[in-house]
């Protein structure tokens, strides 16, 4: 006579006691590996998920290395196939786009700390070095953000007059330049310090201050104004 099987053993029993886990205490009741692999069950929904999430944490350090890598670098891991990495990059969107609403509703930006974490999701996992401008007004609120350019691997391209045109459309009087330093540290090159003098030289007849540039990398921010290490 065959026996029933136990509903509370194998990959669905165990991914229901994860997010009665979860339900009940809260993402504290998860290991970091349980809280992705229970995120992970939603796009491998019939699979176990427990070994591609303890790998991907190895690979990529934390829960927010994995979050910031590209879709390529996701795909090198076996079994993490395209709908796996699409989905990750759809859940690194919905947090990037969350910190830039939250940045744009602030009061004013008062310093680099109102902005790294916004600016990190956004440049801190590219592969290539891309130049970002978040425009203000004299409050210091956002009127306008965007990418400005992307380069190579160690190098962009900006020009500042270029760079300036969107503060005359927006009316903007401040500016907030921020660049990647892709897989390297947040320090400041001479060509760095150099683009910062010729864009305050540039921008201050135009009635636009530089409030900061600002370097960053996958963890960790530079801010040449404070010259703090964020």
């Amino acid at each position: 006579m065959n026996t029933p099987p136990d509903d509370n053993l194998g990959p669905a029993g165990h991914r229901r006691r994860l997010r009665e886990r979860f339900a009940k205490s809260g993402r504290n009741a998860l290991a970091d590996y349980e809280l992705l692999e229970l995120l992970l069950t939603y796009s491998r929904p019939r699979r176990d998920t427990k070994d591609i999430a303890k790998v991907l944490l190895h690979r990529f350090g934390n829960l927010l290395g994995v979050l910031q890598q590209p879709e390529q670098r996701l795909m090198e891991i076996k079994e993490v196939g395209p709908e796996v990495a699409l989905f990750l990059k759809l859940v690194h969107a919905y947090l990037a786009r969350c910190m830039e609403k939250a940045v744009e509703d602030h009061i004013s930006v008062t310093g680099p700390e109102d902005i790294f974490d916004f600016v990190r999701l956004h440049l801190g996992s590219r592969t290539n070095e891309c130049v970002y401008a978040i425009y203000l007004d004299d409050a210091k609120r956002i009127l306008h953000h965007a990418e400005v350019t992307v380069g190579t691997v160690d190098q962009a391209p900006l020009y500042p007059r270029e760079l300036l045109k969107p503060a005359l459309i927006h009316n903007a009087t401040g500016l907030v330049l921020v660049h990647n330093h892709p897989e390297g540290r947040p320090v400041p090159s001479e060509h760095d310090l150099e683009i910062t003098r010729e864009l305050e030289r540039v921008a201050a007849p135009l009635g636009v201050k530089l409030i900061d540039h600002m370097i960053v990398t996958r963890m960790q921010a530079y801010s040449l104004r404070t010259g703090k290490l964020l």
